[in-house]
C-alpha cells in the first residue's frame, strides 16, 4: 500500500483529495459553528486538506493540526496556513506558541489519516509509529473520529491489535462510510 500511494502522480493526488473535499463540504452538517477540528498535515499520497482550513474558518469552528513532540501529537490551532511548517517527517505541522495550544478534550472531531482502511469495521492500519493510537488512547479524547484517504485504501479487512482505535466513519472520494 505504501509504494502504491507513493507512486501516485501529483495530479492524481490533487484530483482525489478534491473529490474527498467535495464530499466533506457537501452538506457539511458534521461540524458545526463552535465546533474544534483537528485536521492532518499529509505524507506523500495522502490526502491534501489545506483547501478546508477557510472553509472551516467561514463556519465558525477552530481548525489545529498536530505538531510531533517526541512521540506524541500536540494539538495546536491554526488560523492560516501561514502558522504551518514543513515537519521532519514531511507534513504540516503548526508552528507551536503556547497561546495556540489546545486541550485534547476540546476537539470535537478529528480528521485521522491511515495506510488502510477496513471495509466494514473502521479498523485503520497506520505505519507503524503509532503516534494516533497513543493519542485516542487519552480517556480525555471523546472527539469523532473520521478516516481519511482514499478507495484504492480500504480494503476487506486490516489487521487489528487490541491497542488500535477504530474510526467511526470514514471519506473517500466515493463519499461517507459511516461505522
Amino acid at each position: 500500500m505504501l509504494s502504491t500511494l507513493r507512486a501516485l502522480p501529483a495530479d492524481e493526488v490533487a484530483r482525489r483529495s478534491d473529490l474527498v473535499i467535495s464530499h466533506l463540504v457537501h452538506p457539511g452538517q458534521w461540524c458545526g459553528p463552535g465546533a474544534v477540528a483537528a485536521l492532518f498535515g499529509g505524507l506523500p499520497g495522502e490526502p491534501d486538506l489545506l483547501p478546508l482550513l477557510p472553509w472551516f474558518h467561514g463556519r465558525g469552528v477552530r481548525v489545529v493540526f498536530f505538531a510531533v513532540e517526541g512521540r506524541r501529537l500536540v494539538p495546536c490551532e491554526v488560523r492560516s496556513a501561514d502558522d504551518l511548517r514543513r515537519g521532519a517527517l514531511g507534513v504540516w505541522e503548526p508552528v507551536v506558541e503556547p497561546a495556540r495550544l489546545v486541550a485534547p478534550a476540546d476537539l470535537t472531531v478529528i480528521l485521522t489519516p491511515a495506510l488502510a482502511f477496513g471495509r466494514c469495521d473502521g479498523s485503520r492500519l497506520g505505519r507503524g509509529a503509532g503516534f494516533y493510537d497513543r493519542f485516542f488512547a487519552d480517556p480525555r479524547i471523546t472527539a469523532r473520529r473520521i478516516g481519511i484517504g482514499f478507495d484504492l485504501q480500504v480494503l476487506s479487512a486490516v489487521p487489528v491489535e487490541p491497542h488500535d482505535a477504530r474510526v467511526h466513519a470514514l471519506v473517500t472520494e466515493s463519499g461517507w462510510t459511516l461505522y
